[in-house]
């Protein structure tokens, strides 16, 4: 008896109602393929996967993975409304294993949405833009802003164009192809998309968290696109060095 794959298992199909119906239907060949499982044991999964308490522990299986993911991407998860039932499930089946560490469970959820919007299978558009902003959000919370720039040392001091550099730890950029102030106070409220009112365009915003609270702020388009050439490690004018360093984006680089 492989008890450790009978219980993953278990978790699968708590994880997924579509493997829980083909294993209540005995059509689980393919759904069961990774498990080493004997013939008792599949029986025993077709037995469970009929019983009532499945749906609940399935209900609860779900709530518990999903708290953290909403209240992280709040804005995100409800952008996707009606959707999120079946992007979930799709998720879930896809990771069973629940991550404990909850940074790396909303970074895996957002690389899974990533993948998805790029495949065409999100029907909202503005979920792009505002999961790589509240992502972008996320991981500057994490971040011990008094001890990072104890870090940092004098590496702002000493940025210079013609020598290394990276983005400061503490600053994001995320583009908007709606005025942010009037997107993000509908999200705030739950209003429901379409946003016709809100004005449309390319918004470039800088989240700023060496401040309490962190600001939003309009930065140029340019200097958007260089924040993000030098995140990505390519090389920048000195136009562009020099713009970065001195609206304080970027320093020296160790």
């Amino acid at each position: 008896m492989a008890l450790a794959d009978f219980q993953r298992a278990m978790v699968a199909m708590a994880a997924s109602p579509e493997l829980c119906d083909r294993v209540r239907a005995g059509d689980d060949a393919e759904g069961l393929r990774g498990y080493a499982l004997t013939e008792r044991e599949r029986l025993r999964l077709r037995d469970a996967a009929g019983q009532r308490g499945m749906t609940v522990n399935a209900m609860l299986y779900r709530s518990n993975r999903l708290a953290p993911l909403a209240s992280q991407l709040r804005y995100t998860c409800f952008l996707i409304g009606g959707q999120m039932r079946v992007l979930a499930s799709a998720y879930w089946a896809q990771n069973p294993v629940l991550e404990r560490n909850a940074p790396t469970e909303v970074r895996r959820f957002a690389a899974y949405l990533r993948r998805e919007i790029a495949a065409g299978r999100v029907h909202e558009p503005l979920v792009a833009e505002v999961l790589e902003w509240e992502a972008e959000t996320y991981e500057l919370a994490l971040m011990a802003p008094s001890r990072t720039l104890q870090a940092l040392g004098d590496a702002p001091e000493r940025a210079r164009a013609d020598g290394p550099l990276r983005t400061h730890p503490l600053v994001a950029v995320a583009w908007f192809s709606r005025d942010p102030g009037g997107l993000l106070s509908a999200l705030a409220i739950k209003r429901p998309p379409p946003y016709d009112d809100v004005p449309q365009g390319a918004f470039p915003v800088m989240i700023d968290a060496r401040t309490e609270p962190r600001s939003l702020r309009t930065l140029p388009a340019a200097t958007a696109s260089a924040f993000r050439a030098l995140r990505a490690g390519r090389l920048l004018s000195m136009r562009e060095a020099e713009d970065l360093i001195e609206r304080g984006l970027a320093v020296a680089a160790d």
